[in-house]
């Protein structure tokens, strides 16, 4: 049991290596001109042993990927679990977690890399960027049914309708936030995160919840 166990954090261990060596060439490198072979040496592994991990460059980005969206949601699990009394600081609770939280090694160019590389070939990337805004309106429509179980909103509102809105204002935030690291222009999450960052998304989101609250 104690080998058995031993192992599979050895072998956790080499996927993180492999995952952060990547992460580091898709930000000098770019992701296209990064390959395999490069992520192998700079993990201080063989090539063979990346491709028993991974089958392919746009696999270990989808894990990259996958990892900071499964911090994400387990922080806005936690809010749908317990809300801020008012729905607006609710819902804007929920959006904030996205720029909150993050990977260590996934930072504004390895996201404008994976960003990039999603729209090319990389398809399993592309499925994931849709599949991640799918699961945040899935989420806003749990946190929606909490607040309206507690008397927050009205339970008779269109909750789904209401949902697929707040997904659609979160994408937007996400490409104004890409769109920053794209461009170059400053510390785009500590922008949005900035008291006046916060101050505009409580009145976005106080506008679209005009006529959900009970």
């Amino acid at each position: 049991m104690a080998e058995g166990g031993l192992r599979e954090r050895q072998k956790e261990k080499r996927k993180q290596a492999i995952m952060v060596a990547a992460a580091r060439l898709f930000q000098e490198q770019g992701f296209n001109a990064a390959s395999m072979e490069d992520i192998a040496a700079a993990a201080e592994l063989s090539v063979g042993t990346v491709y028993n991990y991974f089958k392919s460059k746009a696999e270990i980005g989808l894990a990259i990927y996958q990892a900071d969206r499964d911090l994400v949601q387990g922080a806005t699990d936690k809010v749908i679990a317990n809300p801020p009394a008012d729905p607006v600081d609710a819902i804007c609770r929920m959006m904030e977690t996205d720029f909150e939280t993050e990977v260590g090694y996934l930072d504004r160019a390895v996201w404008s890399a994976l960003f990039g590389a999603s729209f090319t070939d990389q398809s399993s990337l592309s499925n994931a960027f849709v599949s991640d805004e799918l699961m945040r309106v899935d989420q806003f429509r749990k946190l929606l049914q909490v607040l309206a179980a507690k008397g927050k909103i009205d339970a008779a509102a269109d909750l789904d309708a209401a949902a697929e809105m707040l997904g659609a204002l979160n994408l937007w935030y996400f490409m104004r936030w890409l769109a920053g690291l794209q461009s170059g222009t400053g510390d785009a999450a500590h922008a949005i995160l900035s008291a006046e960052g916060r101050a505009a998304l409580k009145r976005h989101i106080t506008q679209l919840t005009r006529g959900l609250l009970a």
